[in-house]
């Protein structure tokens, strides 16, 4: 039997490929040169700490590799990239600038190593060596534009001038000897801000780029990356300002299976932090706020129907606003259906920031979790205010290893007490959704019917909202859920465990908190 296919998410998440060993020895060697004192000069030795022989082992050239390191290096310092073809040192950059207790990082977070770009072919379809040259030769007959032609080796050819990529001749070829292909980055864009500059070089249109990050988690070669915060946050770890960890809740089996909420709290206190407040407290707070619109809007969408004068400005749904990069897509691509319907409360990254600048206003928040996006999200004024730094997974991983702290060998006693079991659900697709609802009808009553939808993936987030906005989905949901990661939050770029395996993790965390909902804490 096949093993069963796997999409375009899955193929290398949970492999550590040497793109992952590159990518996380950059930051590790960063963050150990903030850790250390090193001098800013100091800057220029890391491209050579990682690519360390003199025979290239990924490109043509060790100068290449190299180079390719430099653009990553101020990357992980939230430096902007140097345009392509103007390479030159690191230090060129104010270097002192970047090493500080403020944020620095400016757009785009997301950025294409056009260096390391191997100029992947766009969409189409190609004959592989698998071509038996067949007498029947059905390629040929399908193909309404005649572009498919026989070699005089016998076997077929497709032009690619011709080629309107209906994808027919591979429908019908007996081998399986026509593929598909195109660009792995674009293929993982949910928003198509992916597309080929002048030089066939992958290029990000920041006008509808959502900064969800599974393009950098996509590129085989590694030549898409985001700006990182991890030098200002151990920056401000060595101030004199107490930091704040608030860890989002699909942090559950992201350092290993025998990594128990204990010892990362442990861990994140040698590495200085002061608390660590669970973020799934802040998704409680926003179950809450989203279960009051939800039932404002049962209560008048039966009024707004029947006065058409007031309709237009009634709302149709509620929109669910933990996922950032859902939430722009959104707002960019269909602001007529969202404009209204996007639920007002903030993200539970604000909300539980929120908590810890009221008890400590020159306190500094971090937050951790799988998310590209959240960094993103901190630039708008409302956000900023709360939120200081975003880092990821990934990147803590790195601060551990810069400051030789192994998470494995924490003993830890202090325990995680904030959340419910729903606010610990959200990381996993259609959790919010779930959550919204039992709170819902815990207020209004359990024979409530109430219609809801969610997708994961921006993909099938705009497959989602298209049905929405032309009224094909039948019963017309009262709440949408979208997630821009598949799984929801537990397939972030900014993740270390394997997909499936952080899904079942969360779902077993959330079944043992003190609380089933949010109302019977908050």
């Amino acid at each position: 039997m096949p093993l069963p296919s796997l999409n375009i998410f899955e193929k290398m998440r949970g492999l550590y490929t040497p793109v992952t060993d590159i990518r996380r020895r950059v930051l590790s060697a960063v963050a150990r040169m903030i850790v250390q004192d090193k001098l800013p000069s100091y800057i220029e030795h890391i491209p050579y700490k990682i690519i360390n022989t003199d025979t290239p082992t990924y490109r043509e050239s060790v100068f290449k590799e190299r180079a390719i390191v430099r653009e990553r290096v101020r990357l992980a310092f939230g430096m902007d990239l140097k345009e392509f073809g103007a390479h030159g040192p690191i230090n060129d950059d104010d270097v002192i600038n970047m090493i500080t207790d403020r944020k620095v990082a400016k757009r785009p977070i997301v950025n294409v190593i056009k260096v390391g770009c191997e100029r992947c072919p766009e969409h189409s379809y190609l004959v592989t060596d698998l071509c038996r040259g067949c007498i029947a030769h059905p390629c040929t007959t399908v193909c309404p534009k005649n572009c498919v032609s026989i070699l005089p080796s016998g076997k077929s050819f497709i032009d690619q001038e011709k080629c309107i990529r209906c994808g027919k001749c591979a429908q019908v070829c007996p081998y399986n000897a026509i593929v598909y292909r195109e660009r792995p980055c674009a293929a993982a864009c949910g928003v198509n801000a992916i597309h080929s500059d002048d030089d066939g070089f992958a290029e990000i249109d920041s006008d509808q780029c959502v900064s969800c990050g599974m393009c950098i988690v996509s590129c085989p070669f590694g030549a898409i990356a985001e700006k990182s915060e991890i030098v200002q946050v151990l920056s401000a770890l060595k101030g004199p300002n107490s930091v704040y960890a608030e860890i989002a809740p699909a942090f559950v089996s992201q350092f290993g299976p025998l990594v128990k909420p204990p010892m990362l709290i442990e861990a994140l206190k040698t590495l200085g932090f002061k608390d660590v407040r669970e973020v799934a407290y802040g998704a409680d707070v926003v179950v809450v706020n989203e279960a009051e619109e939800l039932i404002e809007l049962i209560e008048k969408r039966e009024k707004c129907i029947e006065n058409s004068d007031e309709k237009d400005d009634c709302r149709s749904f509620v929109g669910t606003s933990c996922c950032t990069a859902w939430a722009m897509m959104a707002e960019k691509k269909f602001p007529s259906t969202f404009a209204l319907n996007i639920s007002e409360s903030f993200a539970p990254m604000v909300e539980i920031a929120k908590q810890i600048k009221k008890e400590d206003p020159n306190g500094i928040v971090v937050f951790i979790g799988p998310c590209i996006a959240k960094k993103e999200e901190c630039f708008i004024p409302k956000v900023a205010e709360f939120v200081d730094f975003v880092i990821t997974f990934e990147e803590l991983s790195a601060l551990f290893q810069a400051n030789n702290i192994d998470v494995t060998k924490m003993v830890g006693t202090e325990e995680l007490h904030d959340a419910s079991a729903l606010g610990r659900g959200f990381p996993v697709a259609g959790g919010v959704a779930n959550a919204v609802i039992e709170q819902t009808k815990a207020i209004i009553g359990q024979d409530h019917d109430i219609p809801l939808i969610a997708a994961d993936t921006l993909k099938e987030c705009v497959i989602l909202l298209k049905k929405l906005e032309k009224g094909k989905l039948d019963p017309s949901p009262l709440l949408v859920e979208g997630m821009a990661c598949p799984y929801g939050c537990v397939g972030g770029p900014g993740t270390l465990a394997p997909l499936k395996r952080a899904q079942r993790e969360v779902k077993k965390y959330s079944s043992s908190a003190d609380w089933k909902q949010p109302k019977d804490h908050l």
